[in-house]
């Protein structure tokens, strides 16, 4: 049976790894990846795991931080995942964003920037013919959005960065992660899609170059 944002359930999610949720994509909901520097993650999670426990609680999403060896060594920055119901990934997105803010003295109101993952195969259809896919979704979030020209080092993923207010921000993660979903109804895009795994031979440049730069920046 499907499982529901019980209660129980999310307790034990600030315990479990990142990477074993996105395995399970939750009943076909696209989880919500972003990059926070590593240096940001004990705010996130709190002490004894208090922050990230309540940030589920009241967002009735599943939040998870990547560990050690869940990501490249290559890649200095941690990965947050988010899932759930649309509804319940806004809150605790905006939840990250407010925290990420908070710890680097920038208000709701003052443009930052935040770093989001995806399918490096799914940029082409993020950015649209022309560029109108894109377009669209900057004039309806009112944020501006870059997308990484390269994949992230070792990962079959492109970050994009969206500089805004925090509710611009929340807007445009949620349309492109919208984006997603769509393939993913669409069987364009998979469970696999969104996980990483170690490559055996060490073949991490078989993704290219690219970099992260997570979290959040004042934008100047």
């Amino acid at each position: 049976p499907p499982h529901t944002a019980g209660a129980p359930r999310r307790a034990v999610w600030a315990r479990v790894s990142a990477q074993e949720e996105i395995g399970t994509m939750m009943d076909g909901q696209v989880p919500w990846r972003c990059l926070v520097p590593a240096d940001a993650v004990a705010f996130i999670i709190g002490k004894g795991g208090t922050n990230i426990r309540q940030l589920s609680d009241t967002s009735g999403a599943h939040v998870g931080v990547s560990k050690e060896g869940e990501t490249p060594s290559t890649l200095a920055d941690k990965i947050v995942t988010i899932g759930g119901l649309v509804d319940q990934k806004e809150s605790a997105c905006g939840q990250v964003i407010q925290k990420l803010r908070q710890m680097q003295g920038i208000s709701d109101h003052e443009p930052g920037i935040f770093v989001i993952i995806v399918p490096q195969i799914s940029a082409p259809v993020i950015i649209g013919a022309k560029g109108a896919q894109i377009k669209s979704i900057m004039e309806m979030s009112g944020a501006e959005i870059n997308v990484g020209r390269e994949s992230i080092m070792g990962m079959p993923d492109q970050p994009i960065s969206i500089n805004g207010t925090s509710d611009q921000v929340v807007s445009a993660v949620s349309k492109l992660n919208g984006v997603l979903q769509d393939m993913v109804d669409r069987g364009k895009l998979s469970e696999k899609d969104f996980a990483w795994r170690p490559q055996a031979d060490g073949g991490a440049d078989d993704f290219g170059g690219g970099g992260g730069g997570g979290g959040f920046a004042r934008s100047e």
